[in-house]
């Protein structure tokens, strides 16, 4: 009897280290599959509509999906449009052209917003948060999603003094030339853009991650 109450009790002690685990092995797979999967979108669309450079960029997110990555991108369905909590706890549907949301074969979701930024949710059951989210705006993050559930990614169509020369879509700040501990306090001040941090540690949720992915 007492050899299995310490068993009982190491298992207690570890179950939620393995859950944990587990969860940020979800996380960084699903990350480094929709940084490949989505690129691969874009070269693909090059081919047909030209350098990405030269494509037609506007906060319309529903027009750029449909002219440039519909036909390149494998979903289970897109739809244009944004959600909402309405007073009496229902959930709304606006037609917002500038928000278009993706679901992903894996299960996982984006939400493509005001055509360059696309904002990644590991599996998405809740994907209402990310809209939430979204429109919640203001000058600082929701601690509670991003960088722990909500990871930003960026087109990167932006050349300029102080920025790497990328094509396809990067992750928030990866276009911008910042030491590992300026991504680092970056992440902590703003974790919407926390997904760097973990590109730059070879798609693996760093030792030093500031946030506690759940």
């Amino acid at each position: 009897m007492i050899t299995l109450g310490i068993i009982g009790v190491v298992a207690a002690m570890t179950l939620p280290t393995v859950i944990q685990q587990h969860r940020e092995k979800v996380l960084e797979t699903g990350l480094a599959r929709f940084y490949t999967t989505i690129n691969q979108a874009f070269k693909a669309s090059e081919l047909q509509n030209g350098e990405q450079q030269y494509w037609e960029y506007t906060d319309n997110s529903c027009e750029f999906y449909k002219k440039y990555l519909a036909n390149y991108l494998k979903t289970i369905r897109w739809e244009c449009g944004y959600y909402n909590t309405i007073s009496n706890g229902m959930i709304s549907k606006n037609n917002d052209e500038r928000f278009v949301g993706i679901y992903l074969p894996s299960g996982d979701m984006a939400v493509f917003s005001y055509g360059c930024v696309f904002t990644y949710m590991v599996k998405a059951q809740k994907h209402y948060k990310a809209y939430e989210a979204l429109m919640s705006g203001g000058p600082t993050d929701d601690r509670d999603l991003y960088g722990r559930k909500l990871f930003v990614f960026q087109i990167a169509r932006t050349r300029g003094e102080g920025r790497d020369v990328k094509d396809g879509v990067e992750p928030f700040d990866g276009l911008r030339i910042y030491s590992d501990e300026e991504i680092k306090q970056r992440c902590i001040q703003y974790p919407s853009r926390c997904v760097e941090m973990i590109r730059r540690n070879g798609w693996k949720i760093p030792d030093d991650y500031p946030y506690k992915v759940n």
